[in-house]
């Protein structure tokens, strides 16, 4: 139920307004539910905004909708009937409604995740992860065909030391039983030797160039540590909920590099500045894009353009978004460029997603593996911490060890959402787990009661009572019915934490009925409206959970 536009369609005016898009929330209840500011309108109407107000209160239409109207300050406040509002929102409530075919036909690149592989996953890529995972439901939501890329880094001298490290100072047999925590120590040690030794830089380079060159020895070597090392990452990225379409990386799209580099100097778009070879981009208030090296070796950047005309011939992608960094907006721009310059159309459907800064209070989360936020040992504290709270919870739990993993696993996801995606924000791990206030167990928890009461609920044969929507009962049905323009909202600007937001409103907003109400109070007329409440109210959170990266649990 569009509310906005049904009390616009009450007022009449002799002037052109579009009223729907002047209608607000009131920012309190003895404000009324909804309010008409007529501030903007003294300008066309030449009158002043208590008059007009009050003219408009004069000439609303007969309605049922309206229990009464106020005129305070230039204000036009509109009190609803909430049991009349409420039960029309209800008896026509379907979830099936909540998803959409805006996106029919149209497929949507999401490009998130992007871990260097052999090294730790940190902090930094939870955020990537669950911001580009809850873009990729949301599109699915509104129907779209998405694909989830997850670019990995693959390729370059790192690889050359890890190899270097493995040749010199242990073996493939080590690697093979350890892993990800093998390689790193490699590339560790690697790096603090060559601290003592220079001609290690050049060992590691000559290594890298056997790779590419796909040595008899070397590359075999190099494949499996890139397996091993994946694998690794699939289920640290499983553990958080995400799989991935596509996992190729920077040596896959390394392939379709020279032919780009041949095309941009057909099109004459290529310099040569001290010796590089670099697109310029001056007139757009950018420094030059630099795709070739003057030793001859390609950048990132060179990469990434190979890989976005590689992607549209095999997707023919309508959007292509990459979630990164704030810190690489600049890439995203000269990429961008670049690519519109040289004449492919798709550049204008390629988007920069940026966050801001995600990170721990200093001295948060030791590491055993030398390195501050590793994302391991966040998700193993998390765990741990989430095992203890549930071991202390005074009810049986018949699944305790799952649901503490979907507990630690929410709260991290929601860490990352529950702030703007472009603010920085400083992850408090320890308030993240309390049951009290705007956490992720207190969303989950909230969930659980919804399920408890319908599992204790008996149906009946009688006509439904909508007179029990009192003033906390209509707060819960109006945001279950403002979620469609909350989720078309997050869409449009790319934000899921305007999801994460309406998510938690809407628990708050239950435990406040829930602690007022009693919803199963034993008079079946009225108990039938509040349990279509809790129904609505469940299916909506179910939604809502999925969006924002949250389990939900039927007992906590």
């Amino acid at each position: 139920m569009n509310i906005k536009k049904k009390i616009a369609e009450l007022l009449v005016c002799e002037e052109d307004v579009n009223f729907e898009d002047l209608i607000i929330e009131s920012i309190s209840a003895d404000k009324g539910d909804y309010s008409l500011p007529c501030f903007t309108l003294a300008k066309t109407m030449h009158k002043s905004p208590m008059d007009i107000a009050n003219t408009l209160k004069e000439n609303l239409k007969d309605n049922n909708i309206i229990e009464k109207c106020e005129v305070v300050a230039g204000y036009l406040n509109f009190f609803l009937n909430k049991e009349v509002v409420g039960k029309d929102i209800l008896t026509n409530f379907d979830v099936k409604n909540l998803s959409f075919e805006d996106g029919k036909n149209k497929t949507v690149l999401i490009d998130y995740g992007s871990p260097n592989l052999a090294k730790f996953l940190h902090i930094g890529h939870l955020k990537t992860t669950i911001i580009g995972e809850s873009l990729a439901r949301l599109f699915t939501q509104f129907g779209y065909n998405v694909k989830r890329l997850n670019f990995i880094g693959d390729y370059g001298t790192p690889f050359g030391k890890i190899i270097g490290g493995i040749l010199k100072w242990g073996s493939m047999e080590e690697v093979r039983a350890g892993g990800n925590d093998v390689l790193q120590s490699y590339y560790i040690k690697f790096n603090q030797e060559e601290e003592n030794d220079e001609s290690l830089q050049q060992y590691a380079r000559d290594i890298f160039k056997k790779i590419v060159e796909k040595d008899a020895e070397i590359y075999p070597i190099y494949k499996e540590i890139i397996e091993i090392s994946l694998k690794d990452c699939k289920r640290m990225f499983k553990n958080l909920g995400v799989d991935f379409d596509d996992y190729r990386g920077e040596m896959y799209y390394s392939e379709f590099e020279p032919a780009m580099i041949e095309m941009l100097k057909e099109k004459n778009m290529l310099e040569t500045s001290q010796g590089a070879g670099i697109v310029s981009l001056d007139s757009y208030d950018m420094p030059p894009a630099v795709m070739v090296k003057s030793d001859g070796t390609t950048l990132y950047l060179t990469r990434d353009a190979a890989a976005a005309i590689n992607r549209y011939e095999e997707y023919k992608f309508d959007d292509i978004l990459y979630v990164t960094d704030v810190a690489q907006s600049l890439h995203f721009k000269q990429l961008f460029k670049v690519l519109e310059l040289a004449g492919f159309d798709f550049a204008k459907s390629m988007e920069h997603v940026a966050y801001g800064r995600f990170s721990l209070p200093d001295g948060k989360i030791s590491s055993r593996r030398g390195k501050q936020a590793v994302l391991v040992d966040l998700m193993e504290y998390a765990e741990t911490k989430a095992k203890d709270i549930i071991k202390d919870r005074t009810f049986n739990i018949e699944n305790p060890i799952t649901v503490a993993e979907k507990v630690a696993r929410a709260v991290l996801n929601y860490s990352v959402l529950k702030v703007e995606r472009t603010k920085d924000c400083v992850f408090e791990v320890e308030k993240a787990f309390s049951f009290d206030g705007e956490t992720a167990p207190y969303m989950q928890y909230t969930y659980t009661r919804l399920e408890s009461i319908l599992r204790k609920y008996e149906e009946t044969d009688c006509e439904t009572d909508y007179s029990c929507i009192n003033s906390e009962a209509f707060e819960v049905v109006r945001l279950i019915n403002d979620f469609e323009s909350t989720m078309r909202l997050a869409l449009e600007r790319r934000d899921v934490n305007i999801i994460a937001k309406k998510v938690m409103d809407l628990c708050k907003a239950f435990n406040k009925f829930y602690t007022s109400n009693k919803i199963l109070d034993g008079n079946n007329a009225t108990t039938k409206a509040k349990i279509e409440i809790v129904k609505a109210l469940r299916d909506t959170l179910m939604i809502g959970f999925n969006l924002i990266c949250i389990d939900t649990l039927q007992e906590m």
